[in-house]
């Protein structure tokens, strides 16, 4: 099996892997924004009242759980359609081109970012809200038995595993893209070189028959019978 056939391998295992990873990021983020009617907690701050004990929050903007969703749902996306189009590659053996294997690069590079960007972000939106939320309750994941606001509806019970599988999720994804981003790159440099030999064996080749072009040219026969 070629080098080349081992990358689309590699990469079709990379991709599988982004799909479940994205999905892990999806669906708990999804779960959170329906058990919490609309909010989010990432960034969340608040105080407990001392009548009743209730947390009554001040919600920060709901666009960082959106933002998590839509990563998750475009890295799900496009996970799967460069899964569906290695694996035709695959089987036809055929493998990409160089300008697909330069988007490859480029889509790597756009979700690696991303990635990053929303991890640090879901890692820090949710450390704010453990810090509000510990004020009464010795940790985070005990904070789950608390109400929220007055006749919200809100269920925290679950928002401590959903959110911490959002950040197992997101984080490693990030680590999946760069993978792929170093595959994807190392297919590109394959065809870079390859492409610098190509060039440089026509023009050789250019230049021999450039060479035996003058030598034939400068040679002139002599008619030994003139001098006879």
């Amino acid at each position: 099996m070629g080098i080349g056939n081992m990358l689309l391998l590699s990469q079709c295992g990379g991709y599988s892997v982004a799909i479940i990873l994205s999905l892990c990021v999806l669906i708990p983020m999804i779960f959170h924004v329906d058990h919490f009617r609309g909010h989010c907690l990432l960034y969340t701050t608040g105080d407990f009242i001392e009548e009743d004990g209730r947390f009554d929050p001040k919600w920060s903007c709901s666009v960082y759980c959106y933002l998590t969703m839509f990563i998750g749902l475009f890295s799900f996306i496009c996970s799967l359609v460069q899964l569906v189009r290695m694996s035709i590659f695959i089987s036809k053996g055929l493998d990409s081109s160089f300008l697909s294997a330069f988007g490859d690069v480029v889509l790597c590079v756009v979700f690696a970012i991303s990635s990053l960007v929303n991890a640090i972000l879901v890692s820090g939106g949710f450390s704010t809200w453990c810090s509000a939320v510990t004020q009464r309750f010795p940790s985070c994941e005990t904070a789950t038995v608390m109400k929220i606001g007055k006749d919200t509806h809100i269920d925290p019970s679950g928002f401590f595993i959903e959110i911490g599988a959002v950040q197992f999720g997101i984080w490693t994804l990030l680590v999946c893209w760069v993978l792929l981003l170093v595959l994807a790159g190392r297919k590109l440099f394959i065809y870079h070189e390859r492409e610098n030999i190509i060039i440089s064996m026509a023009r050789e080749r250019q230049r021999y028959l450039a060479n035996g072009g003058r030598s034939q040219g400068g040679y002139t026969p002599v008619d030994y019978q003139n001098y006879m």
